[in-house]
């Protein structure tokens, strides 16, 4: 028996790769994966280390907004696991249309500290120097979850 022809749209179909990493971004911070999730997801701390304008509502779906002085974050979450994981989806404005990127805070413990994982992951390449921005972003993440740490132990101590 004869096999039936493949249709051309078929055909046609585009083929979808594998997702273009933009950067990857590690550190440990000085804090209990509960503070450090706490921080990526409470406006009022997010705003204190990561961008102006922020409104985020934690949960599946919400938003996580932010300015930042590179422009507006505008994303909707997309996994939130606490004090586990953390995930959104970030549409990024390219050459006139908008490429749907996701990015995704993993956090470890070890100890007292807090390994975080940062990927930004993409169906397409994005210009853009994004592992910079992520290590900014996660190194201001850690200044300021230190320098709370310390200012508690200060108040603690007689």
């Amino acid at each position: 028996m004869p096999e039936a022809p493949i249709s051309a749209k078929a055909e046609a179909a585009p083929k979808v790769g594998p997702p273009v990493v933009l950067a990857n971004a590690k550190a440990t911070v000085g804090a209990i994966p509960a503070k450090v999730f706490e921080a990526l997801t409470d406006p009022a701390q997010l705003g204190a280390w990561w961008a102006q304008d922020v409104r985020v509502d934690a949960q599946m779906s919400g938003v996580y907004e932010g300015t930042l002085p590179s422009g507006r974050v505008e994303g909707t979450i997309t996994w939130i696991e606490g004090p586990r994981k953390f995930s959104f989806e970030w549409p990024i404005v390219v050459e006139g249309s908008s490429v749907v990127t996701s990015v995704v805070y993993e956090l470890s413990p070890k100890g007292p500290q807090t390994v975080v994982h940062l990927s930004h992951r993409s169906p397409k390449p994005v210009p853009g120097d994004w592992s910079a921005v992520w290590s900014t972003a996660i190194e201001s993440l850690k200044a300021y979850l230190e320098a709370a740490r310390t200012e508690s132990t200060t108040m603690d101590s007689p």
